[in-house]
């Protein structure tokens, strides 16, 4: 689908405003790369919380980013003044990791009992916490002064945590199934040792 809407707006901006194309463009291949999990978990047994909260992750962060490029890409287009363009940005940033932040912390709760897990789940929040603050500096004109800098930081955490809870939430699965295998496979051979004695 992001395919289609990338080859659509192309062809109707005909080649002007590349930035703001490949800023959206950004955007819309993250939301492509966030559909190969949807089929992986469908005939698991057991779903962890943590791993439903992995995958909101990746949808949501993925689609706002989209919405975000989407979003400056028009107001581009339409020819807003730069500083009016990314103090917009940085509202919908502060947006968007508000609200991941919220939920994020609401949802995990009681989710993670490791202690080495919790330790970085606070460490991720924090960081999405400074995220937010530079946001809101930039948005009133204090020490960024209406960059695009602080809108692309947040848009690259935010598509920096969605891939690790892609990769995370790809990877984790097939090692606990090699684990088993292999506890499988020692009982078997120590079975079969203490047979032989």
């Amino acid at each position: 689908m992001g395919y289609f809407i990338r080859i659509i707006l192309l062809g109707l901006m005909g080649g002007n405003n590349c930035g703001s194309f490949r800023c959206f463009d950004f955007g819309c291949r993250a939301v492509d790369g966030a559909g190969g999990i949807r089929g992986y978990y469908r005939d698991t047994e057991k779903i962890r919380r943590a791993d439903v909260v992995g995958l909101s992750i990746i949808v949501v962060y993925s689609l706002l980013a989209a919405l975000q490029c989407g979003v400056i890409l028009i107001l581009n287009l339409i020819g807003i003044s730069e500083a009016a363009l990314w103090t917009t940005g940085s509202i919908l940033s502060m947006s968007c990791m508000g609200y991941n932040l919220y939920a994020f912390s609401k949802n995990m709760k009681g989710a993670v009992r490791n202690r080495k897990l919790i330790a970085t789940m606070w460490a991720l929040q924090w960081v999405s916490v400074i995220v937010f603050a530079v946001n809101v500096l930039n948005a009133l004109d204090i020490v960024f002064h209406r960059t695009p800098g602080p809108f692309l930081v947040g848009l690259a955490w935010g598509l920096g945590l969605a891939g690790w809870m892609f990769i995370r939430l790809l990877l984790l699965p097939i090692w606990r199934t090699i684990y088993k295998q292999e506890a499988r496979e020692k009982t078997t051979m120590e079975d079969g040792l203490g047979s032989q004695i």
